[in-house]
């Protein structure tokens, strides 16, 4: 059992390494949320709340809004084609079946 939960704590770890957030505007944003509003910073890299900039600081109720990782998909080619059907080929279209042999002119 320890061992399960330890793997689970490792998964966590790497999952938030990647992890992102973005500022949500509060009922009444300052124009540096506004401005900034679709930006995602890592989450350990994202600015303290309020922003620095922020020209309500006494009265910011500007949130976090979470992001998963998104690069939890395949990225390369053969990742995204591994499972299609390989094309056939119904007729044969090369000129000569050996590609060394000298051109038959």
């Amino acid at each position: 059992m320890a061992g399960r939960q330890e793997a689970e704590r490792g998964k966590e770890a790497v999952d938030r390494r990647w992890h992102a957030v973005a500022v949500k505007p509060g009922s009444v944003a300052c124009p540096a949320v506004v401005s900034g509003r679709k930006r995602r910073w890592l989450s350990r890299e994202a600015p303290r709340l309020p922003l620095p900039s922020c020209t309500r600081p006494e009265g910011c109720n500007c949130t976090y809004e979470h992001h998963a990782d998104r690069r939890a998909g395949g990225r390369r080619a053969e990742e995204v084609d591994a499972f299609r059907r390989p094309v056939t080929v119904l007729t044969e279209r090369r000129a000569c079946k050996d590609r060394r042999a000298p051109p038959s002119h």
